[in-house]
């Protein structure tokens, strides 16, 4: 992504394909219980909390604030079936403003390490 576009976006997308460190990964779990991993997770974080959860869609809303000035990111993440286990989807989007100068990304990078780390045996 060029730097124009970094200062432009207010998003970031596992789904989009522009950066090869943000795209779906695989829980090898069911999706009711990578559900209740991710939720977990996610809420250990400082200033992550979660808005809502429906474990039969694989649907998760999140927030996150930011330290500084409090913006809100809203954050969702879609958890689809798949064979073997679970893929996990995930777009951070801020509230305000027309660029993010790189903090929705950093957001999904945030949530991913967690949740890595609270699925490992």
């Amino acid at each position: 992504m060029g730097f124009l576009a970094w200062l432009s976006r207010n998003w970031a997308d596992t789904d989009e394909g522009h950066d090869p460190a943000l795209v779906p990964f695989h829980l090898p779990l069911p999706v009711p219980q990578a559900v209740a991993i991710v939720q977990r997770a996610v809420s250990r974080l400082p200033r992550w909390h979660v808005e809502s959860v429906d474990s039969e869609r694989g649907l998760l809303h999140v927030t996150r604030r930011t330290q500084l000035f409090r913006f809100v990111d809203d954050i969702h993440f879609r958890l689809e079936p798949d064979g073997a286990g679970t893929w996990l989807h995930a777009r951070s989007q801020s509230r305000v403003g027309k660029g993010d100068l790189g903090q929705n990304r950093r957001n999904l990078l945030q949530a991913f390490r967690a949740i890595r780390a609270e699925s490992a045996p």
